[in-house]
């Protein structure tokens, strides 16, 4: 036992009193600053030892994408059927729109199409009855045409006897073997043979006459075909509008167009939309990943593929797992909207930061998106085949 330590167990000090005094002891001095520094030094090389294995940074956090949902016409909200923060599904309605006109912009167009339909019905029966009728006459007509023909050829072949009946006649009455008489009754006869020749010839060209008009209407019912393919037609331009009325009526209501939440609502029931504007913000929460902003210096040593340990500050006792999956080819100063170029002649030299994203791997932690981040990415080997050569 030293004398520092014998000294304090002769001594009727206190606890508090003895410890005081032995920290003033220049050995117990002298142990504590060493061990100190060797704790110190331990750090250090911890830190170095992270350094030289990963790419770390504070400048990240949580983002998704976020899906404007706008209007493509202009209108008087009647209702908002969600709230913000609500869960949706694709094709919930967010928002409704007074319908009234087009809703009878719709009924006007239906009903003419409705009517092309019932104009369409009364011609085909029209036409059909017209071709049954043309079809009739013409086969009556041909039969007509048929039967007086064959009149004609029976008066022709009566009026040749009666003829021959004539000249035999006429020699046996200057003969003076049959009376005058009989001579005048086979010119009678004669007479009356030419006459029906006549008379059967006249019905022939009337039944060919009818065959022409019976043909003539078979003409109609082509006319009205010509007027049915106008009214198809019709109708079908008349379908067009009555579709492109239904389309303008489902957008009087504003649908969800993905599974998420709803992060923000721009409009209120009784205000009035503009076509084009967005009415809501959302996010789909199970499709987040991280944004990183890694320095200049820093990004040759990581590569896509890289694993990550992302650590959030809302759950900062839980290790998430990721990997790179993307780095971009433009430093952030570079996308911004308003570039600050060096017009003054100042020139401050300032390290650029490059965003790469983080896919996540499945975990039961809740991420929101903006929350901040810190994330530990392995190192990669810079691709020393893929610089450039020295010109």
């Amino acid at each position: 036992m030293d004398g520092d330590t014998q000294l304090l167990t002769d001594s009727p000090l206190t606890a508090r009193q003895r410890a005081a005094t032995l920290l003033k002891s220049p050995r117990v001095r002298r142990r504590a600053m060493t061990a100190t520094a060797l704790l110190l030094l331990l750090l250090a090389g911890l830190f170095v030892a992270d350094r030289s294995a990963y790419v770390s940074t504070a400048d990240a956090r949580i983002a998704a994408d976020m899906i404007a949902v706008s209007t493509d016409i202009s209108g008087r909200i009647t209702s908002v059927t969600v709230s913000e923060g609500d869960r949706v599904k694709t094709g919930d309605a967010i928002y409704t729109i007074d319908d009234r006109e087009a809703a009878y912009t719709l009924a006007q167009f239906q009903a003419e199409a409705n009517r092309l339909r019932a104009e369409i019905a009364r011609e085909e029966a029209r036409a059909g009855l017209a071709t049954s009728k043309a079809g009739s006459q013409v086969a009556a007509r041909q039969a007509g045409t048929r039967s007086a023909s064959a009149s004609v050829e029976a008066a022709r072949s009566n009026l040749e006897n009666a003829r021959q009946e004539h000249e035999r006649t006429k020699n046996l009455f200057e003969q003076g073997r049959i009376p005058k008489s009989t001579y005048d009754q086979a010119k009678n006869a004669l007479d009356t043979a030419a006459q029906a020749l006549l008379r059967a010839q006249a019905e022939r060209e009337t039944a060919a006459a009818e065959q022409r008009t019976a043909s003539i209407t078979g003409e109609e019912v082509r006319l009205i075909d010509y007027d049915l393919s106008v009214l198809h037609a019709e109708l079908e331009r008349a379908e067009a509008r009555v579709d492109a009325q239904k389309v303008v009526l489902e957008q009087h209501t504003i649908r969800a167009p993905i599974d998420g939440v709803i992060d923000e609502l721009f409009y209120d029931a009784g205000e009035h939309s503009l076509r084009g504007f967005r009415m809501a913000l959302m996010h789909d929460p199970d499709l987040v990943w991280v944004s990183a902003n890694i320095k200049e210096t820093d990004i040759r040593n990581v590569a896509p593929g890289a694993p990550v340990l992302v650590r959030a500050d809302s759950h900062p006792s839980t290790a998430l797992k990721g990997r790179v999956s993307r780095i971009r080819e433009a430093t952030l100063s570079e996308a911004a909207m308003m570039p600050n170029p060096n017009a003054n002649g100042v020139f401050t030299k300032i390290t650029q930061r490059i965003k790469i994203r983080i896919d996540l791997e499945p975990s039961d932690v809740h991420l929101r998106t903006g929350t901040m981040v810190t994330v530990r990415i392995r190192k990669s080997k810079p691709d020393s085949a893929a610089a450039p050569a020295a010109p």
